[in-house]
């Protein structure tokens, strides 16, 4: 209301988008305090997980909460396509999400011109695979592996225009080799990137 009476915002439309501005804002810097803070428990050995069955369109749902904001910002789509019938995992849910918030993140920071991305929910044998796809700029064949390093950086002039942390992959591979799984990443320069984690279905061979 106050700024409404001293003019700086003309109208309720422009009252919503500086909403929807401080919300993306303030999401984006939480999951940067979020992986600053986890991967120094990470580094300390103090990071704990808390494992309980879960289902995965939950964990899904609320990334896409927690993105919500940075993607009404960015005119960003994502849709979901979710294989039915799936059996529930053995998650730390919380963790998860982050995991899959930071590759969100990455898809929506690096989707260059093409604003559509693609979120997939599958099973492979005795794997569930959640799978995020751009289709943006894409990473070279000899730097797909050093991307999940922390801090690591790859050569394209476009990628250091991005501003992060350097730490949302590495904590990816973290998280999901917590849940005794891994994380692959397809991609080719100019033709965007699918990043998968792999969660293994049968949990009572791993005892947890």
């Amino acid at each position: 209301a106050e700024l409404m009476r001293l003019g700086r915002v003309k109208d309720s439309a422009e009252v919503r988008e500086f909403g929807h501005y401080i919300e993306s804002q303030g999401h984006r810097v939480m999951r940067l305090v979020n992986n600053i803070l986890d991967f120094s428990r990470i580094e300390s050995g103090r990071k704990e997980y808390k494992f309980e069955p879960a289902d995965t369109r939950e964990v899904i749902n609320a990334a896409l909460e927690a993105c919500a904001g940075q993607m009404k910002k960015s005119g960003h789509r994502i849709n979901v396509e979710a294989r039915p019938a799936l059996p529930p995992a053995r998650l730390d849910a919380a963790a998860m999400t982050l995991a899959l918030t930071n590759l969100l993140d990455n898809a929506i920071k690096y989707s260059g011109a093409n604003l559509d991305i693609l979120v997939r929910l599958g099973r492979r044998d005795d794997e569930l695979l959640i799978t995020v796809t751009d289709k943006g700029i894409g990473i070279a064949r000899d730097e797909q592996e050093r991307i999940f390093e922390k801090f690591y950086r790859v050569s394209s002039g476009l990628v250091h225009d991005v501003k992060g942390s350097g730490l949302g992959l590495a904590i990816v591979k973290h998280i999901v080799e917590a849940h005794h799984g891994r994380v692959t990443v397809g991609s080719e320069p100019g033709r965007g990137s699918s990043f998968t984690i792999h969660l293994p279905i049968d949990r009572e061979k791993l005892g947890f």
